[in-house]
């Protein structure tokens, strides 16, 4: 445990190390506010490099409570200098988070006059923008007010001094006026600004939609609450990163994008948590279960109520919402710290890296809190959305190690199962083999009085015994059957011997064999009372087989059809072509057979004569001759209308 505890704590420093050096080099490379440009009160000065985009964060002039066109502010004095951020709304000088206000900056250029861009990102909540005197550019309507938060790029011709005024109104959301600040650089340098931005947003965005979605299946349906956390808290963080592409768009509905935004933000943080305390083990303790969760869920549905229903009616909350909110993202970020501090000897490697994953959240968490208008990125993401994503890519991660580990079980249960086939495949042969050997004896056993019988009636035959005609019939017809239950026997023993695909095949001419069937067999179909039948096509049909095993399958067609047959009844032999196939028929007027019973006739073992007889072989056997041939054995039948028994068998080519 000692050694497990210790490799948390190296992978969390390690993680909080590298965070730290992340955050520092945000804070020196990529922070609006250490890119502003140099001035004083009411102006700002252009740098040497105008590729080097700059931003107008210090020096405005601020008019609250007035919206003041250019001309009217000539000659005015300002009211109150302010840096873009310092106020998050209008109530430290309306007395309401609502209302309007005007901002004048002068940006002076030294050097020779130069096309410039103005960026100006997400005007809280609609305004105007004036270039040296002239309108430029409209975010929704200020009067009326119609609100509509879009970022805007606005070009124009740096003199020696450019007089930029912005009227803001705000009646709809809990931050007002001008809140971030704008930039300024050459078209160029502001295009690549805004498409590293895009950049880095769409890889936070889209490609927590790609996690999400491509386990869509797993985190929506799998049992584990982690995975269906884990999916969860992707798809919420995507939507969460998604506003840039929104203001892009121009999306208006104001209060639903920011209801949302906190939301999906709020739902991050409470997924978060909730899996901290799985894998910590906090989740069982009653500061988890009746304080931080019951926290985190109440303030998903805050974020939503708040932003929609009561705070534009009632907009003297929103200060206390926003340091509710403030206060919340402080205590939690807190929070996964401490847990991840406490579960680092409790899971294995990947669940120590989603649990320092989750404490990197929490101090980046921290960070945006306590360095509020003090960093706003400029090309890339805040630092919680960098946090967030490291949850993301640890759910990546985690799909990623169980996709191997489901490989590498995969491999093995299929080598374990190769192995298991061998062996039941070696025990079956050896079963199998036994019980040839073993019929095949009893086949000798059973040979050898039938020898004999016909031995005794030969020597009867040959010692001239004095015999009526009748007897001596009668030896003749025991002498035949004697010979063709000896045939029998012998196909048995081959069949018995796994000689099928041994057998001889010669051509067969169906009509003139069943011609010949038809006569050996005609006295014995008849002698019950039954009519025997025989229709034959005009064509000859020949097929590659063995006359005896053809001759067996018939016999049992025949004589099973004529026991199911009553006296006054028909057993009907035909031959017929079918495409490139004989078909061989044995067709009765019996009661026919049961629906639920014919899937079954074929299969060694089964019958449902009435008296109990048969032991299930005569159609097996039937079968197997039919594959032997390369044919099939099929089977038509209704109850009361008889049944039809079809041998089909491929035609030998000319």
């Amino acid at each position: 445990m000692k050694k497990e505890i210790k490799q948390g704590l190296l992978l969390l420093l390690a993680l909080t190390l590298a965070g730290g050096l992340a955050f520092w080099a945000l804070w020196r490379w990529d922070n609006k506010y250490t890119a502003a440009l140099p001035g004083g009160s009411g102006y700002n000065v252009l740098q040497d490099d105008p590729e080097q985009t700059a931003f107008l964060v210090d020096g405005w002039e601020y008019y609250p409570g007035e919206l003041l066109t250019p001309e009217a502010l000539a000659g005015r004095e300002p009211a109150y200098h302010t840096y873009a951020g310092e106020y998050p709304n209008f109530s430290p000088h309306l007395g309401s988070p609502y209302g309007a206000a005007t901002y004048r900056l002068i940006l002076e250029n030294r050097d020779e006059p130069r096309t410039l861009s103005l960026y100006l990102p997400e005007l809280l909540c609609a305004g105007r923008i004036y270039l040296n005197g002239a309108l430029v550019g409209r975010q929704g309507s200020v009067e009326p007010y119609r609100p509509h938060v879009v970022d805007g790029v606005y070009s124009f011709r740096s003199e020696q001094a450019v007089e930029i005024v912005i009227q803001c109104a705000n009646y709809t959301h809990y931050y007002s006026g001008l809140y971030y600040p704008p930039a300024v650089g050459t078209p160029s340098a502001i295009a690549q600004l805004l498409t590293a931005r895009t950049m880095i947003y769409g890889l936070l965005c889209f490609g927590s939609l790609a996690v999400a979605l491509s386990n869509l299946a797993l985190w929506l349906f799998d049992r584990d609450k982690q995975n269906r956390r884990l999916g969860l808290l992707c798809l919420a963080f995507a939507l969460r990163v998604s506003y840039p592409f929104l203001r892009a768009l121009g999306v208006p509905l104001v209060r639903p994008l920011y209801a949302l935004e906190d939301f999906c933000g709020a739902v991050v943080l409470l997924l978060a948590i909730l899996l901290a305390g799985e894998l910590s083990g906090g989740a069982v303790r009653a500061y988890h279960r009746r304080l931080a969760y019951p926290a985190a869920a109440s303030l998903c549905a805050v974020t939503v109520i708040f932003p929609l229903f009561i705070l534009p009616h009632a907009p003297l909350f929103i200060n206390t919402y926003g340091f509710v909110l403030f206060l919340w993202k402080l205590l939690a970020g807190a929070y996964l710290l401490f847990l991840a501090l406490r579960g680092l000897g409790q899971n294995g490697a990947l669940g120590r890296y989603l649990l320092c994953a989750a404490g990197l959240y929490g101090l980046c968490i921290v960070l945006s809190v306590l360095t509020v208008n003090r960093f706003e990125p400029i090309r890339g993401a805040w630092m919680e959305e960098y946090g967030g994503f490291a949850l993301v890519a640890g759910f990546g991660a985690l799909m990623v190690h169980r996709g191997v580990l489901l490989t590498a079980e995969n491999r093995r249960l299929n080598l374990h199962l190769q192995e298991e086939v061998d062996r039941k495949t070696r025990a079956i042969e050896t079963l199998l083999t036994e019980r040839r050997e073993l019929l095949g004896h009893l086949i000798h056993d059973v040979k050898n009085p039938l020898t004999a019988i016909r031995n005794y009636v030969e020597l009867v035959q040959l010692g001239n015994v004095a015999l009526d005609q009748e007897t001596a019939g009668y030896l003749d017809a025991l002498n035949e059957r004697a010979g063709m239950l000896e045939d029998r026997l012998d196909l048995l023993q081959g069949f018995s011997r796994g000689e099928r695909g041994l057998i001889p095949h010669h051509p067969v001419c169906l009509n003139d064999f069943l011609g010949q069937f038809y006569e050996d067999n005609r006295p014995d179909m008849e002698l019950s009372g039954q009519t025997f039948t025989l229709e034959l096509p005009k064509e000859r049909l020949t097929v590659a087989g063995d006359e005896e095993r053809l001759r067996s399958a018939l016999e049992n067609l025949c004589y099973n059809a004529l026991s199911f047959t009553p006296e006054d009844g028909t057993v009907t032999l035909s031959l017929r072509r079918e495409d490139g196939w004989a078909a061989v028929s044995v067709t009765d007027t019996g009661a026919g057979i049961a629906p639920t019973d014919l899937p079954h006739l074929f299969e060694r073992g089964f019958t449902h004569r009435p008296d109990g007889s048969g032991q299930g072989m005569g159609l097996f056997i039937v079968r197997n001759v039919a594959l032997e041939h390369g044919g099939t054995a099929e089977v038509r039948s209704q109850l009361g209308e008889g049944s039809t028994f079809t041998l089909r068998l491929p035609l030998s080519e000319k």
